[in-house]
């Protein structure tokens, strides 16, 4: 993305931020080829994330999906921060000639709403289910399975979403079969772009840094 084009974007997002208010987490993500980054977030006390924080698991799959090819933007999924709150979640595309370059990424809190709705209903004696699913937060299993992100404020967090927890148990002494195996997982999701993976894999795994670069050049090699 061009510095141009990057300073429109931050703009916008401190703009936004401003018009829509606090309830409202705004997020620009730029993406290059081999990184990929919070450039700014407004009201990112929302979620307790940081421009330091990682992308999402979810969001480093609307990458590797390519969903951008075909869609300009995706709403209307569900979000979850490291307490539990539930967020609404929507990511626009920024793209050139179907050249992925960064996301705008907008969640909001309706809490708020939601107690409102609650008094409401209280006060005058109603069901409860007449609160919108979407508001309390339900939805069927398929759709909490494929668009449900969670808003994770470290990369160890992301890592731990892919490997197996009974794989890095302080009992389970892997093979090396089975770290190249981990390393290819991460590889294809797109993890290692995101600053300091190499460090957080390398201290979950239990090796060394050159060790996780020498065995994303065996992946490498083995898979061309």
């Amino acid at each position: 993305m061009s510095p141009e084009r990057l300073a429109t974007y931050k703009s916008l997002v401190a703009f936004l931020g401003e018009v829509m208010g606090e309830q409202f987490e705004i997020v620009l993500h730029v993406i290059e080829e081999k990184n990929v980054w919070i450039e700014t977030i407004v009201n990112g006390q929302l979620s307790g994330r940081t421009e330091n924080s990682p992308l999402t698991k979810f969001a480093l799959e609307l990458i590797e999906s390519k969903d951008y090819l075909e869609k300009d933007y995706v709403t209307s999924y569900k979000t979850v921060t490291n307490t539990g709150k539930i967020l609404q979640g929507a990511t626009f595309f920024i793209k050139t000639d179907n050249q992925l370059e960064g996301m705008v990424c907008i969640n909001m809190d309706y809490s708020g709403q939601l107690e409102l709705a609650e008094s409401m209903i209280k006060m005058l004696h109603l069901p409860k289910k007449m609160i919108a699913k979407e508001l309390l937060g339900h939805s069927t299993e398929k759709e909490t399975d494929d668009f449900t992100e969670i808003l994770s404020e470290n990369v160890q967090d992301i890592i731990h979403e892919y490997i197996d927890p009974s794989l890095i148990n302080d009992n389970v002494s892997l093979t090396q079969e089975a770290r190249l195996e981990i390393i290819r997982t991460l590889e294809r999701k797109g993890v290692f772009q995101l600053k300091g993976a190499v460090t957080q894999v390398a201290k979950i795994l239990k090796v060394s840094e050159p060790t996780i670069y020498r065995y994303r050049k065996i992946i490498e090699h083995s898979d061309h």
